[in-house]
């Protein structure tokens, strides 16, 4: 393998900004799949997912989405359908060409916007409700997140595939640092933070996740009874180093790897692999798009500097012509 060009990363990951985006539209057109299970057609699908989103809102937010039911509930397989192609249509203009990839994120931030308000209540903020063990802050805000860090720009990809995007490798890992900063806040939630809190989320998750996993958390459910205090700590602790710690480029890959381990551990425990089994899933939960930012920010190796110009020796120079003359140029 050649050397690396000057001023190219001479080592590390190799992870570009077209592969997020692939990556990104890959999950997108997994939801449109989800979004065309025989369960969104279904007036449950609005009274049960939707309206539950509604449930306890202030009044400005479950208005409108109680509004947006009522609106949708007479054409609401045509309405749905529509819903799923929107999705696919998102995926495919990531995946296919790069000349699709903005137009498919602008209908991908307009969708997920919609979809965070209506289909998911703002993650629960507004409620005091959201919990960092299923979820929160949402999957489909994280989705926006990763587009606008991986934005089709002229900026070189130097230090991360974050790196050329409009926010930079900098203003990437600034998202990443207030996004696990919120996790940790949302642990010490009155109903996140107590004895039983860890140990009933768990509980509540085996009922989704799919056989081997649903006995995975019972029994980790039993293993952490009453111990919801001091894991919620420990877990706001973890959070927080991992947030704050990536703005600091020692170590940095390390912590990537950590947040990401810690989102597939949460995955596959309390998130019940976003449910993906249940037929009622509209996402594969936060765990897989946190894993994705991760992969955004990983710092590639060190740049190779320029390398200095080298003088040219004295006897490899080219001579001036001699001056022409019958003398053979001998001064007069």
């Amino acid at each position: 393998m050649s050397d690396p060009a000057p001023g190219q990363p001479s080592g590390g990951p190799r992870i570009t900004r077209r592969t997020v985006q692939v990556i990104l539209g890959v999950i997108w057109l997994l939801d449109g799949a989800l979004q065309f299970q025989p369960y969104m057609f279904t007036r449950d699908f609005l009274t049960q997912v939707i309206q539950s989103s509604a449930q306890g809102q202030p009044a400005v937010v479950s208005d409108p989405i109680t509004f947006a039911i009522h609106l949708v509930q007479p054409i609401l397989v045509p309405a749905n359908a529509a819903f799923a192609i929107i999705q696919v249509l998102i995926g495919l203009g990531l995946i296919f060409s790069r000349r699709t990839v903005k137009a498919a994120l602008v209908v991908s931030f307009v969708w997920a916007l919609t979809v965070w308000w209506f289909g998911e209540g703002f993650g629960m903020l507004t409620m005091g409700m959201a919990s960092s063990l299923t979820g929160a802050p949402g999957a489909v805000i994280v989705y926006l997140l990763i587009g606008l860090m991986v934005w089709p720009t002229d900026r070189p990809e130097r230090v991360s595939a974050a790196s050329g995007g409009p926010l930079g490798d900098a203003g990437g890992r600034v998202v990443w640092a207030v996004l696990w900063v919120l996790l940790a806040v949302l642990m010490f939630l009155p109903d996140n933070f107590g004895r039983a809190a860890v140990s009933q989320t768990l509980a509540g998750a085996a009922g989704d996740a799919p056989g081997p996993l649903s006995s995975l958390d019972t029994a980790l459910a039993h293993a952490t009874a009453g111990q919801g205090v001091w894991l919620g700590i420990l877990l706001a602790l973890i959070m927080t180093v991992v947030g704050l710690g990536v703005l600091v480029d020692r170590g940095r890959n390390a912590l990537l790897a950590i947040g990401a381990l810690l989102s597939l551990l949460l995955w596959i425990t309390t998130e019940s692999v976003g449910g993906l089994l249940t037929g009622s899933a509209t996402d594969p939960n936060t765990g897989p798009l946190v894993v994705l930012m991760a992969l955004a920010l990983l710092r590639r190796g060190a740049v190779r500097a320029q390398a200095p110009a080298v003088a040219e020796p004295a006897s490899h120079r080219s001579r001036s012509p001699e001056p022409a003359g019958g003398d053979g140029g001998a001064a007069p």
